[in-house]
């Protein structure tokens, strides 16, 4: 771990032999003697060298200022460095020194990526409103304006950074294609942090990220404590739809990433092609953590048009042991949250999102992955107190699907969520396990309020590109319970239904057995489901795989068509209130071996 408490230098209560004036700051530095020190770290301005002694300047509460080497190393707009120089020099020197370096409320010109190697215990400190990185020229430069390789424990606080994209030239499919590395696919981008392995301490605080050109943040492959805060991200309308991130937290499975109260707000945008993602993250948490809280997030969230969807925050690959909660997503334009391949441990709650335009899938959405070398696993999922309401009718609520027979998806918790105007509120597929949905609340439902799929589907494509859907179950399922909700239909529409749970019938008969033999119970009580008059209270359809698994007991459905829909055979169905249906209480297709004495027991139709 690195020491940021050892000086470097001692301290001196011997007179100064050197005095300096920075005439253009105003102050009068005072010099102390130093033993020998590498010529590569004379700066000419806090250290340096005079009669063959070596110097270093007396500053106070560990503080060198920026503008000190500005007389040494001058801005040069001649030939478009601009500052390069002068804020190389002053960077190394803080970061050897292990000082905070203060920079003046002014611009300072980059026209290019600066990098900085093995340097720590540092800060670089704006005025959080006048201080500005930002290149001057028309032409974009590949990757960021400040770039950190194995630097440690240094915080960025206070520097607004211009990403200049209203400047350059339209991001295209090309530049995503053609790149020889990942890093090269960004241009004008913000800071760049990767292979910080002893960091105890990584702070971007109070900064500005504003005219988002590819990226404005991205660390890889780094540990410890890492803290993003208080930050403002800003993007203009977009042309492009290829890569727009603010913030990607990537490949860094040991790190403890904590994402607070940062604004991530983009320009009013009605195309979710190109709308920009807020926070991206893949291949986190495993080891560490990722907490992502009191952040605000809009217009985010870009779909499937360009080379991939991106949600507000989307990890979109393996991101583990995570909290996202207390978040605030208004005119999310393609989904707020996705967690596609998490293995375990994820909490997702206290959060309000408002969706503006339908997404294909949901607006908190997973699926579960394999990775090489991690367990085979989906487990430890809590989706739970969020507001989820929309302006579209067609939008999904939260779906949750595990299509792969060798993961284990398990204890899966979806509660005390409210939605409003959506057209499903809960998706549910494939080979999930122990999971509860209960006490979620639900009004203006278009279709389907929970609609679960006690199946998986393989998907197979043909050579003109035609796919094809196949029902399976090749691994256990089950165990859920849906209790204690409270679902009202839309006032108009002929297609909602409370709850829908569909199963599976293979086509050659010998196979029905063993498909009912790995789909464990279902319990659906305890649910007050409201309609509009049309459409179907609860509906268990007519698959073998769940003869005998479903127990539909303590609901009260109301002003419904059908109350009680139950398609397959031996649904325990037990002391339902089922009132005012217009078609009849309960169908259950001519099935004649329901539990118990002959059909049902203590059902009341009113």
């Amino acid at each position: 771990m690195t020491n940021c408490n050892s000086q470097k230098f001692p301290s001196t209560c011997q007179e100064s032999t050197i005095i300096k004036t920075f005439h253009n700051t105003g102050e009068i530095i005072r010099y102390q003697e130093i033993d020998p020190i590498s010529t590569s770290l004379l700066d000419g301005v806090v250290l340096r060298q005079e009669n063959g002694k070596y110097y270093k300047a007396i500053y106070t509460e560990n503080t060198i200022n920026v503008e000190w080497y500005r007389c040494t190393y001058p801005t040069d707009l001649t030939n478009g460095t601009g500052d390069k120089v002068m804020l190389t020099k002053a960077i190394n020197t803080a970061g050897y020194l292990g000082a905070t370096l203060r920079f003046d409320a002014k611009e300072y010109i980059l026209n290019e990526q600066l990098s900085f190697v093995n340097i720590s215990c540092f800060k670089l400190l704006g005025d959080k409103q006048h201080t500005v990185i930002k290149s001057n020229s028309n032409q974009r430069f590949n990757s960021y304006f400040l770039h950190f390789s194995n630097c440690n424990n240094f915080i960025i606080e206070g520097i607004s950074f211009d990403l200049n994209k209203r400047n350059l030239q339209v991001y295209t499919a090309h530049d995503w294609d053609s790149a020889a590395t990942e890093i090269l696919r960004d241009f004008n981008g913000g800071i760049y942090i990767i292979n910080s392995l002893e960091s105890t301490n990584i702070e971007i605080n109070d900064c500005r990220f504003f005219d988002l050109y590819t990226r404005a943040i991205q660390f890889y492959n780094c540990e410890g404590t890492i803290k993003v805060s208080n930050n403002y991200f800003e993007s203009g309308v977009q042309s492009q739809m290829f890569r727009m991130e603010h913030l990607g937290l990537t490949q860094s499975h040991n790190a403890n990433f904590i994402v607070e109260n940062n604004t991530f707000k983009n320009a009013k945008n009605l195309n979710p092609s190109t709308a920009p993602c807020g926070i991206f993250a893949f291949d986190c948490g495993y080891y560490g953590s990722v907490l992502i809280t009191n952040n605000n997030f809009e217009y985010c969230g870009r779909n499937n048009t360009g080379h991939h969807r991106l949600y507000a925050i989307d990890f979109y690959d393996n991101v583990n042991n995570f909290i996202i909660s207390n978040n605030m997503f208004r005119n999310t334009t393609w989904g707020a949250i996705r967690f596609d391949g998490t293995k375990k441990n994820a909490i997702i709650s206290d959060n309000y999102i408002h969706q503006l335009i339908a997404d294909d899938s949901g607006v908190i959405n997973s699926s579960s992955r394999l990775t090489d070398g991690l367990a085979n696993e989906f487990k430890n999922i809590s989706i739970n107190n969020n507001i989820i309401e929309t302006s579209d009718s067609r939008t999904y609520g939260i779906l949750l699907q595990s299509q792969v027979d060798e993961i284990a998806a398990d204890n899966i918790n979806i509660q005390n969520n409210n939605f409003n105007n959506v057209r499903t509120a809960v998706t549910i597929g494939g080979n999930i396990n122990n999971i509860n949905i209960s006490n979620n609340c639900a009004s203006n439902v278009h279709a389907a309020t929970i609609e679960y799929s006690a199946h998986s589907i393989t998907i197979t494509t043909d050579s003109n590109g035609n796919s094809t859907e196949t029902k399976r179950i090749t691994s256990v399922l089950g165990n859920a319970l849906i209790s204690n909700n409270n679902f009202k239909a839309s006032p108009q529409g002929d297609t909602f239904t409370g709850i829908a749970i569909n199963g599976f019938t293979p086509p050659s008969p010998d196979d029905y057995e063993a498909v009912n033999n790995l789909t464990k119970r279902f319990v659906v009580s305890n649910n007050l489901i409201y309609g509009n008059g049309t459409g179907y209270g609860i509906t268990i359809n007519h698959e073998v795989s769940l003869d005998g698994r479903v127990t539909v007991s303590g609901n009260e459905v109301s002003n419904i068509n059908t109350g009680l829909y139950l398609r397959c055979k031996k649904v325990i169905a037990k002391d339902n209130i089922l009132s005012d249906c217009n078609v009849m209480p309960i169908n259950d297709d001519g099935q004649i071996d329901h539990i118990k004495f002959d059909n049902y027991y203590n059902n009341i139709p009113l």
